[in-house]
């Protein structure tokens, strides 16, 4: 059993990477740690394990094999590079970090490391994505021209939801790894706008920069995708992807509904997935397993921290790309 330790104990670890360590069968929950102490003990004794009162504590012993960090991107370089360097296996919340050069930074020393770190990049799991890459793996729909790709949320502003929780950063970021995953090629370019919106003009999340990102994305191999992002979709959870290629085109439209693909010649057909797990389950579940199945086999973590890299130097383009008002080549 996979001794594993939570760090930071907010509404992600309770939700999802708890629930899991203690239904997956490979990992027990040794230990957590939160800013205060008091919140670290009172946990700890609900939850039956050990309470950390400092980082330094979890680095040295030895018996804690994996770590899973649930603080605010800003901390994740630093503590991956911590944890690594003591030896303990790292899932890191997602987006990776807050900046490609300190992705870079945990990406050289996983590299360099005998521990593994995994990025929770959760959409690859979800049913109806590993359907698509499917057909498009299997030609269905002939070579891929364009892509259209929306992700919006409606996010409470709550001490569940941090105001540096930014559009392009934590939104924009999910549909940039699955790009990646269903389009198997880099972005080699990037235009970019981001703004503040919400239906009334006004905000009503106080949020420290975008809540609203969108973002025109082109590949190597010479697709082009149109993305946006938000979390100020008001009442909505909007997941569309819509694929075109030379023979048609595959549209998911969310979570439990059938994957469409409408051919050139006319034919439509619709890929039912009555038992694929909800997104609430792959959440909860699927991510973390594959975190402690990769740790007892020995294999490469299904999302490594280049995958995660790849996708800062993306929301890094898209900065850019708005703040000089131009496209930016990566």
């Amino acid at each position: 059993m996979i001794r594993t330790v939570i760090i930071g104990s907010g509404n992600i670890a309770h939700t999802r990477h708890i629930p899991n360590i203690r239904r997956s069968g490979l990992a027990v929950l040794h230990g957590i740690y939160n800013r205060s102490l008091e919140h670290s003990r009172r946990d700890a004794g609900e939850l039956g394990c050990k309470a950390y009162t400092c980082l330094d504590e979890i680095w040295a012993d030895s018996c804690v094999d994996a770590v899973i960090i649930c603080t605010p991107a800003s901390t994740y370089c630093r503590y991956t590079l911590a944890a690594l360097a003591a030896g303990k296996h790292v899932l890191c919340e997602k987006p990776m970090s807050v900046t490609a050069g300190e992705a870079a930074l945990m990406l050289e020393a996983s590299d360099n490391a005998e521990a593994k770190l995994m990025v929770s990049h959760n959409q690859r799991y979800y049913g109806p994505h590993i359907k698509a890459r499917e057909l498009l793996d299997a030609g269905v729909i002939g070579i891929v021209l364009n892509v259209r790709s929306c992700l919006g949320l409606d996010l409470p502003m709550d001490d569940a939801c941090p105001e540096d929780y930014n559009a392009a950063s934590e939104v924009l970021s999910h549909r940039v790894d699955l790009m990646h995953y269903l389009l198997s090629s880099s972005v080699s370019g990037v235009t970019a706008r981001l703004t503040r919106v919400d239906a009334q003009g006004r905000s009503r999340y106080v949020t420290s920069g975008d809540d609203t990102a969108m973002a025109i994305l082109q590949y190597e191999n010479g697709v082009i995708a149109s993305l946006t992002a938000s979390r100020v979709s008001y009442n909505g959870n909007d997941r569309t992807t819509r694929i075109f290629g030379t023979k048609g085109s595959i549209t998911l439209y969310g979570q439990k509904a059938p994957v469409c693909v409408e051919l050139a010649d006319g034919q439509t057909e619709y890929f039912c997935l009555p038992d694929v797990p909800s997104q609430r389950e792959v959440e909860k579940t699927l991510v973390d397993e594959a975190f402690f199945q990769c740790i007892l086999n020995g294999g490469p973590p299904p999302v490594s921290a280049r995958d995660g890299l790849r996708v800062m130097e993306v929301v890094d383009a898209v900065y850019r790309s708005n703040r000089e008002g131009r496209y930016i080549e990566i």
